[in-house]
């Protein structure tokens, strides 16, 4: 259970049926509609939260992923929910229009229980956190956000898991970038 939290990472390159999913016409569909019609699939990876004990935290802090990804581009990340995720097992929120803010300062994270493997946090100053805006979904829906939106979830305190297949895709005119504060 603790190494499937960020578990099979990247196992599209090996399971021919993750990939298939990962590259269905009506999963590139909204994703050409933003980046173009020439996609690169960057990274995938299933996230799991699973239910804690009342005196536990497992959260995953404010960022923006595009932080680690050292590109300089658009990265769009797809939720593919395999569980239903709501607030009670700690869906995704998100801050409307953040993504407008550009690449925000991220630093290490002054709560223990922090899922990120780095444990950097947005200082919550950077950004108007009384915009938060939970982003439930059923098992089988999925949401699209932009690696520049600061997104975040709070602890499962439910008895169910909450399991989500990420996939992030960029354009081909991204470019890598070397970026020193890159975790």
């Amino acid at each position: 259970q603790e190494e499937a939290t960020y578990g099979l990472h990247n196992i599209h390159m090996t399971e021919e049926w993750v990939l298939k999913l990962a590259t269905h016409p009506k999963m590139l569909k909204p994703l050409q509609d933003i980046l173009g019609s020439n996609l690169i699939l960057l990274d995938s990876r299933f996230i799991c939260k699973y239910p804690t004990k009342s005196d536990q935290d497992a959260f995953v802090a404010w960022h923006q992923d595009v932080r680690y990804w050292g590109v300089e581009g658009d990265v769009i990340s797809v939720w593919l929910a395999v569980d239903d995720a709501d607030l009670e097992n700690g869906c995704m929120q998100v801050i409307p229009g953040s993504h407008t803010l550009g690449l925000l300062k991220h630093e290490s994270a002054d709560k223990d229980g922090n899922l990120l493997s780095s444990n950097q946090a947005i200082p919550l100053d950077l950004f108007d956190v009384t915009k938060t805006t939970p982003c439930p979904l059923k098992a089988g829906q999925m949401s699209l956000h932009h690696g520049h939106i600061v997104h975040g979830s709070e602890t499962n305190h439910s008895s169910r898991r909450r399991c989500g297949y990420v996939i992030r895709y960029i354009a081909t005119t991204t470019r890598p970038i070397v970026d020193p504060d890159r975790p």
